[in-house]
């Protein structure tokens, strides 16, 4: 009787064990998937797939960026099981249509009061309480086009990298160059920008399969462990606008290095001068 006893005592203590791993695995890969770039397709009833609004977790150092329409934005989340919460959520200052900006500052309002969120496959969701205020998609709902003269005039190249205490910001563009060492891109330093500059830059930005940059994998982690500043390169193209995952600073995935170290590059010739 008491071998019996104990025999089931023991079922069930492995059992609920099997069941607590599974449970910590479980909570663990949802905490783990929240990475990468997604596609903001849906801002509560409002279908934006056609905005190209994205946003990008790094998981390893709990940072966020992406495109909100108009302005880039930046800051830092933390999980907890299906919890999460977004601090100090920062962005550029341009100006846009109306339309945009009304979209873009939904946008920005609906992460500061979310509060949990969900996975299913490739699509994320970020919810306050229980009503879902973001969808978004792992996959670009927005075919690769032809670069009309009208896209090549509002093609851009950001580069962002920073860490605790450091922070620096790059925008290249046919209008000039944007250089900023505040967070909070209050302080921006504005240059002019040649022609030959700009079109040896352009080139650079051609040879770039935009649709790629979310896959590009990184050759060093060391930003995760504070050995190297977090780094990302976004690519403007039209309103639209492609964002690499994070990246050592000094040490650029292949396919973007000859035009990182180009925008690099251009930014000491500026201050310089």
């Amino acid at each position: 009787m008491k071998f019996i006893i104990s025999l089931f005592t023991l079922l069930i203590t492995v059992t609920s064990c099997d069941t607590s791993k599974k449970a910590v695995e479980n909570n663990k890969k949802m905490q783990e998937t929240l990475s990468g770039t997604y596609y903001i397709t849906q801002l509560g009833s409002i279908d934006v797939s056609a905005n190209k609004i994205a946003i990008s977790f790094d998981a390893t150092t709990n940072t966020v960026n992406g495109f909100a329409g108009c302005n880039s934005f930046f800051g830092n989340y933390s999980i907890e099981h299906n919890s999460i919460s977004f601090g100090s959520i920062g962005a550029s200052k341009k100006l846009c249509q109306k339309e945009i900006m009304s979209i873009e500052n939904a946008v920005l309002k609906a992460l500061r009061t979310v509060n949990s969120f969900s996975i299913d496959q490739n699509a994320v969701s970020l919810l306050e309480n229980d009503t879902i205020l973001i969808k978004a998609s792992s996959t670009s709902v927005v075919s690769k086009k032809s670069t009309t003269s009208k896209d090549t005039y509002k093609t851009a190249v950001k580069y962002q990298a920073s860490t605790r205490g450091s922070f620096d910001f790059i925008l290249i563009s046919q209008n000039g160059i944007s250089i900023s060492k505040d967070a909070g891109l209050q302080d921006i330093e504005k240059h002019a920008i040649d022609a030959a500059q700009w079109e040896e830059l352009k080139t650079l930005i051609e040879d770039v399969d935009v649709e790629s940059l979310q896959e590009l994998k990184p050759p060093s982690q060391k930003h995760q462990y504070d050995g190297a500043l977090h780094a990302t390169l976004a690519i403007q193209i039209g309103d639209v606008e492609y964002i690499t995952p994070t990246f050592d600073h000094g040490n650029p995935p292949s396919e973007i290095e000859t035009l990182v170290n180009k925008v690099l590059s251009i930014k000491e010739k500026s201050i310089k001068q």
